[in-house]
């Protein structure tokens, strides 16, 4: 069995960042949840996560800025860098170079994310974004 640390390093680098949805039922439980803003199922989150961001920010690339582990617990503070070359919650592409922070603590079970808690800076990203 994986370790916390490997499973999260691994869902950052090859999941996310690779986009290698493939793994999302090696790297998650079967019912993971994504305590986000709609506690939506979090294969269904990270998809559509990836999906948004991609056609918003096609060169968008997360990078882990710093991860806590405490046994079967992980907290990541990362930033997302990228380019707004596609429509955004409206807007459209204006060629800004974005920066967007968050941190999200994960539960494992099992050696697999069993519950993701993101906190996520979506007014900076709606300020870099619109300039507002």
């Amino acid at each position: 069995m994986a370790t916390t640390r490997e499973t999260v390093e691994r869902f950052y680098a090859e999941l996310v960042n690779g986009r290698n949805f493939d793994l999302l039922d090696e790297l998650l439980t079967p019912d993971a949840v994504n305590h986000g803003p709609t506690d939506e199922p979090a294969r269904e989150a990270v998809v559509g996560a990836d999906k948004i961001v991609r056609a918003a920010f096609s060169d968008a690339v997360l990078h882990v800025d710093d991860m806590l582990i405490d046994g079967d617990k992980a907290a990541v503070r990362w930033t997302i860098t990228g380019t707004h070359d596609g429509a955004f919650h409206g807007t459209p592409p204006t060629g800004k170079a974005i920066r967007v922070h968050a941190t999200v603590v994960l539960g494992l079970r099992e050696g697999r994310i069993a519950e993701l808690w993101p906190q996520i800076d979506f007014h900076g990203l709606i300020s870099q974004v619109t300039g507002a």
